[in-house]
Formats: structure tokens, C-alpha cells, sequence
């Protein structure tokens, strides 16, 4: 801004207000999963395109959402799959490797071993010892950028490094593990292990997912006292519009409303979930409920199939089907004059049995 002489520049001067929300180096200390901070909704816009585009209907929508939303849980339950099942290929011998790999997905596993590999390019230099705990200066042996400050306490494994990549990203960045290493430590420590990146992350999940006992009642349930709800509010909505004391009165009774039903939910769940299912019967009941329309479903169509047609001429007596010679024999059988000499059908006057025997 000074080099430019764009001090007075009010866009700018706002950016670098908001310095700490857009600058890398600010945000390498709070956790992102490694995203920056348009990475998520870029990869979510280019998801949904495969999806949907500029002429989808709002019904179109609806659909196409659902069938996206499926999609990617299909995907996910199949790499669940793959990374509790299925074995990684190890490439360095390390026991903090095989740990890796028993424990995370395959995603996070080829990100951890990525970091791993790269160690063999440091070498570390020891600046101070305090008892256990020690500072360490990692430095890559091709490129000096790469040089970052580790602190390491070895009686209860705690490190932190100045890339800041846990902090960032959730796993041991190279310069840790380079410690780790030269100090003999064959497992990654629990409190480095994140469990949003394990195997079984989202097993519970799972589970409730497929609990029948959360079934479609219970679905049903929740969004009849959801819907009934917000019917009452909006009454109350339209009330408010009409004056500054009714306005007043009905945000104040709404918040000591909240409170009491918070202190239900904590002390009472059981109970007021009894409580509700019957008030929302009894709603359910009071109303008027459409009996659906009564359908006539008949027998469907008859359709001409492909092949061969089942007609009596092309079929035996016990349902057999005549083969080709059979069928021409009998067409040439029918089309054939009677025999000249007996007056019978089946041949001529040449191959007439009498006029043989009369010769």
C-alpha cells in the first residue's frame, strides 16, 4: 500500500482491517482441517453442479438434492468400508507407520504418510535441555525455507512445532516426527490423535442411523409437534404486527417460555417426551384428517412379446413345440392335392401304396 500509494485506497484499508481472517499465517493456529477459507464452499458449488444448473425448477431441486445428498453417503459408507477393511500399503518400516495405519482412514492415513516419508531430508540440532523437555531446530537439508522450531517435553510426549500443522490441520506434521523418531517413540501419542479422522469416527452415527427403534413413528412425531408449533408462533407473529404492547408482552412470556422448557429438557426429557407424543395424538386426532382416495388397480395390459408366438399350429398336443420340419411338412401336407388312384391325402398317384400292389 505504501510502494503503490494506495494508503488512501478505502477497499484495501478495509482488507488489512480483517488481516486475521483472510492471511494464512494468522489462521495456521486455529484448526480448519487443512481448508483454506473458500475451499469448502468450492468444492460443495462444484459437487452440486453435477447436480443442478441454472434451469433446474424448484421442484427439479428438491429431487436432485436428495439424489446428491444420497450420493455422497453412499460414497462415504463406502469408504467407511474400504478404510476399516481393507490394508494399507506400508513403505518406510516404521512402527509409527503401522500405528497410522491401524488407526486412521485411508485419506488421513496417505496425508500422515506423506509427512512421514519427507523425514529423512532433516536433520534436527539441539539449541537447550531442561530436564525432559527439550528445543530442537528441524531443518531440511534442500530447502532452507523448511526450518522450523520444535518443543518437546519426552516424559509425556507433548510437542509442538512452529509450522503449526496440528494446530492447522490435525495431524503430526514431519518435523515432529522427525523428533519422534531419533527418540524412539513407536506409537503417536492419544492426545495427537484426533478422532474425527479414526476408522471408527462415526460408527455411532452409523448406528442410529440404522436403529430401527428410531423409526419412522418417531420420525413422524417430531414433525407434527415442530409443525404445530410454529402454526401457534406464527399466530403470535401476526399479533405482534398490531401494537408495541402486545409486541412487548409476547417476547417476554416467549423468553420465560425458553427458559422452562430448557429446564425440562435437562431435568424432565423423558417425561415431557411422553407428555408431547400425547398432545400431538390429541391434535392429530381433534383435526379432520382426507381419507386417501380408494384406487382400482386392474390386471395390466397384454403386450406382444418378442420370440416365438405359442399358436396351436406350432404346438403338439402335450404342448411341445414343433420344430421348423415338422411345421413344413404339415403346410406341405395341407397344400398337396389328393392321390389321383385312392383319393387320399398324404402323397400322389406315384407313391400310391394301391397303385404299387396293383403293379
Amino acid at each position: 500500500m505504501v510502494e503503490y500509494n494506495l494508503k488512501e485506497n478505502e477497499w484495501l484499508q478495509g482488507l488489512y482491517k480483517i488481516r486475521e481472517s483472510w492471511i494464512p499465517i494468522y489462521n495456521r493456529s486455529t484448526f480448519f482441517a487443512g481448508m483454506n477459507t473458500t475451499q469448502r464452499s468450492e468444492s460443495i458449488n462444484a459437487f452440486f453442479d453435477s447436480f443442478v444448473d441454472a434451469s433446474t425448477t424448484l421442484q427439479e431441486f428438491v429431487l436432485k438434492f436428495e439424489k446428491a445428498v444420497e450420493s455422497r453417503l453412499e460414497a462415504e459408507r463406502k469408504e467407511n468400508y474400504e478404510s476399516r477393511h481393507k490394508s494399507r500399503i506400508l513403505s518406510t518400516g516404521s512402527k509409527l507407520e503401522e500405528h497410522a495405519a491401524s488407526i486412521y482412514t485411508r485419506n488421513i492415513f496417505a496425508k500422515f504418510k506423506g509427512e512421514l516419508e519427507k523425514i529423512n531430508r532433516f536433520t534436527r540440532h539441539k539449541i537447550r535441555r531442561d530436564g525432559p523437555k527439550y528445543v530442537y531446530q528441524v531443518s531440511n537439508c534442500y530447502d532452507a525455507r523448511d526450518t522450523f522450531t520444535v518443543d518437546i517435553d519426552l516424559d509425556s510426549q507433548i510437542a509442538k512445532c512452529g509450522c503449526e500443522l496440528y494446530e492447522f490441520m490435525g495431524i503430526l506434521c514431519r518435523h515432529i516426527l522427525v523428533i519422534f523418531q531419533a527418540k524412539g517413540v513407536v506409537q503417536i501419542p492419544s492426545h495427537f490423535i484426533m478422532e474425527r479422522w479414526t476408522k471408527d469416527a462415526n460408527r455411532g452415527l452409523e448406528d442410529t442411523y440404522n436403529d430401527n427403534d428410531l423409526g419412522e413413528k418417531s420420525d413422524t412425531l417430531k414433525i407434527l409437534r415442530r409443525v404445530h408449533v410454529q402454526r401457534e408462533a406464527s399466530f403470535l407473529a401476526d399479533l405482534a404486527e398490531e401494537s408495541e404492547e402486545a409486541y412487548n408482552f409476547i417476547i417476554s412470556e416467549m423468553k420465560q417460555t425458553h427458559k422452562s422448557a430448557a429446564a425440562m429438557k435437562t431435568s424432565e426429557g423423558v417425561a415431557l417426551l411422553e407428555s408431547s407424543e400425547k398432545n400431538v395424538n390429541q391434535v392429530c386426532s381433534s383435526e379432520q384428517v382426507s381419507e386417501p382416495p380408494q384406487l382400482t388397480i386392474g390386471n395390466p395390459h397384454v403386450s406382444q412379446t418378442k420370440g416365438r408366438k405359442k399358436d396351436g399350429g406350432k404346438m403338439t398336443q402335450n404342448g411341445r413345440f414343433k420344430s421348423g420340419l415338422e411345421v413344413s411338412l404339415n403346410k406341405s401336407v395341407v397344400k398337396r392335392k389328393a392321390c389321383h388312384e385312392c383319393g387320399e391325402h398324404g402323397h400322389n398317384s406315384r407313391t400310391c401304396k394301391k397303385r404299387n400292389q396293383n403293379d
